[in-house]
């Protein structure tokens, strides 16, 4: 971002200075900041600061959904995207092995000790590997159908390791 020097324009001895800052809104419209100021320390401490507040503005809004209200979105949506048979295997896997542990909690809450927890409830259960792994596949596709929508910027699930086969010694 630049800073530029304007011409002989002195105030008190000290340089006047232009610091002008561009960036994409969120409508994808460029923008620029210009603001001005005499000395070349305080231009560039404004410089810092501009861009502090702009990183700030850009951050993306976490939306306050949970899990269930995110379901809900991500099932209409899927209507349209699969066939009718999918749609009722993944509805089945979500609204059994998600839902009842998850369905309360924020999107932008899981962290990965919740989501660590909520492995361990599905590892107890007396289940074959492959339909362990459906439930996960199902839970990471939802979360990332969250990401994709901007409702969290990432989610914690690609931490916690997928569900495995056990040996014994």
């Amino acid at each position: 971002m630049p800073i530029y020097k304007v011409g002989n324009t002195k105030k008190d001895g000290l340089q006047k200075y232009h610091v002008r800052i561009n960036y994409v809104a969120d409508n994808g419209q460029k923008r620029q900041i210009t603001r001005s100021v005499y000395e070349i320390d305080v231009a560039k401490d404004l410089e810092k600061q501009l861009e502090n507040e702009i990183k700030v503005q850009q951050e993306i809004p976490i939306k306050k959904m949970t899990v269930k209200q995110l379901f809900d979105e991500y099932i209409s949506i899927k209507r349209y995207e699969v066939r009718e048979i999918t749609l009722e295997k993944s509805s089945r896997i979500i609204k059994r092995y998600i839902l009842p542990i998850l369905k309360d909690i924020r999107i932008d809450k899981l962290s990965t000790r919740v989501l660590q927890d909520w492995k361990l409830s599905i590892e107890k259960r007396n289940l074959a590997l492959t339909t362990k792994r459906n439930v996960f596949t199902e839970l990471r596709t939802m979360l990332n159908y969250a990401v994709r929508m901007e409702y969290i910027p990432k989610h914690q699930l690609a931490k916690v390791w997928k569900f495995q086969r056990r040996f014994s010694y």
